[in-house]
């Protein structure tokens, strides 16, 4: 059994069959999406931005996850009672086949998932890893991610949908999402400017119309 912090990016490809596609319709279609939001949704952004510009630099994780993260999920409200809500600090654990087809058990604690259920979560939709501002070298939100991703895909016994996902590193936000054997990421989104702010919370209401729809 391997955690999932210990896995790399290339590690994930090359055990599991995984393709990286520079080019992605999904990738695409996600980045977009836009939905108007009301005035007030509006002025919360503002007041959140302006405080990460301020901050970026000083706050440690647990700040960064208080004072900024999730109260930007807040404003996209992934709770729909008996149907979906957020799950904090939880635990998967997956049997995956690898590329040899040898049978691989994963386990790990993944910081922030959206899935179905009221009190466990059921069908994972969407991850969450959020990091410390300053990385050490050796770490990969991404393989990370990934992994998790992956005991997802397993996880939800054969839907098909594409799982989505972001990691974050103080100000910067990166998406990702897996569909079957390939995965996409985007850009580098800086949520201290307004237009990629704006972006970030369009492509966290994206997720939440793609779960009204599958659930």
């Amino acid at each position: 059994m391997k955690s999932f912090e210990k896995w790399k990016t290339e590690e994930v490809e090359r055990t599991f069959g995984i393709n990286f596609l520079q080019e992605s319709e999904k990738m695409e279609s996600w980045l977009a999406y836009k939905k108007a939001l009301e005035a007030h949704e509006m002025a919360r952004m503002e007041v959140l931005r302006a405080k990460l510009q301020l901050y970026a630099n000083f706050w440690n994780e647990e700040d960064i996850k208080v004072f900024f993260i999730m109260p930007i999920i807040e404003i996209v409200d992934f709770y729909v009672f008996n149907k979906y809500r957020v799950f904090m600090e939880t635990t998967l654990q997956a049997d995956l086949q690898d590329a040899q087809n040898k049978l691989c058990t994963i386990r790990g604690r993944v910081e922030m998932v959206v899935a179905t259920g009221k009190q466990d979560p059921q069908t994972p939709f969407f991850f969450l890893n959020e990091y410390k501002p300053q990385i050490k070298a050796q770490s990969d939100p991404q393989g990370q991610l990934l992994i998790a991703m992956l005991a997802a895909q397993a996880k939800n016994n054969g839907l098909h949908l594409p799982i989505y996902g972001l990691y974050n590193l103080g100000q910067l936000w990166f998406f990702m999402i897996l569909h079957g054997k390939e995965y996409a990421t985007s850009r580098a989104f800086d949520a201290t400017k307004k237009d990629d702010l704006m972006q970030i919370v369009n492509m966290l209401q994206y997720v939440k119309a793609h779960i009204e729809k599958n659930i």
